[in-house]
């Protein structure tokens, strides 16, 4: 073998395994990071929330089966203990059946719980957090929260199953908490959209913008909700990245609903 050959061969051979090892390395620090943030997480719901056995189920109609209170919520939190972890702790989310159970946090940028863990450093997993534009206490006519869809199914990455209609009556609600306020998120409408647009909203100038805009959103929603909304109801978004479309999003509205 000629030894420009040879040469022009060990390069490659680096370069490959340069690339292998860069590859594994960031599989890793994936893998890790995943785990990380599970083990966060598992230790704030240990911690701060206890759940209770019976999970209610709300049908749209108001009707309620098997006994199950749909008044109350199924979730008691500390916010006392978890506050004093992070000041940014301004509520907490749990989706019944699915792996949505995290604090909900809230601070002036809409950047810094992209990459970190309430109360904890950098991971890629993130906080689910409320938008900066919004006041923390969800007063705002719609009040916008986000969270990412993880490969590993965690954090918002259920919300994209609502894109399968028969999945929404086996889900049909959400719950949130707060330190003064539990409320129930009677689900209206998810659909794929674009990070820019009316989906955002967060403030309505009249009773008719926003009667507009829920019809909208109904009429665009993957799954058929039969939660009747009020000019005087307030609403919360749920967000989520989707890859139907360039930089897509897939969010689900619910109806706020305050209860025991």
């Amino acid at each position: 073998m000629k030894k420009p050959v040879r040469i022009v061969l060990i390069l490659l051979c680096v370069v490959f395994l340069g690339v292998f090892s860069f590859s594994a390395y960031k599989i890793i620090s994936t893998l890790n990071g995943y785990k990380q943030a599970e083990k966060a997480y598992n230790n704030m719901s240990q911690q701060f929330v206890s759940t209770s056995t019976v999970t209610p189920t709300p049908v749209p109609s108001g009707e309620v089966g098997d006994g199950i209170d749909p008044e109350v919520s199924p979730i008691s939190v500390d916010f006392e203990a978890l506050r004093a972890q992070s000041t940014d702790a301004v509520g907490w989310i749990y989706s019944p059946d699915t792996p949505i159970n995290y604090p909900i946090a809230y601070t002036d940028n809409n950047f810094y719980y992209l990459d970190h863990i309430l109360g904890e450093e950098y991971n890629a997993n993130g906080t689910i957090f409320i938008d900066c534009k919004c006041a923390s206490d969800f007063s705002d006519k719609n009040t916008l929260v986000y969270g990412h869809n993880m490969n590993d199914g965690s954090m918002f990455a259920s919300l994209r199953n609502y894109r399968d209609e028969s999945y929404y009556p086996e889900h049909p609600v959400i719950y949130i908490s707060t330190p003064k306020v539990n409320y129930r998120l009677d689900l209206i409408a998810g659909f794929v959209t674009e990070p820019t647009s009316f989906a955002y909203a967060n403030t309505f100038d009249e009773s008719e913008q926003f009667m507009h805009y829920i019809e909208t959103i109904k009429s665009m929603s993957t799954f058929k909700s039969d939660v009747e909304v009020g000019p005087d109801d307030k609403v919360v978004t749920l967000s989520t990245c989707t890859y139907e479309i360039n930089d897509g999003r897939y969010v689900v509205v619910g109806k706020l609903v305050q209860i025991h």
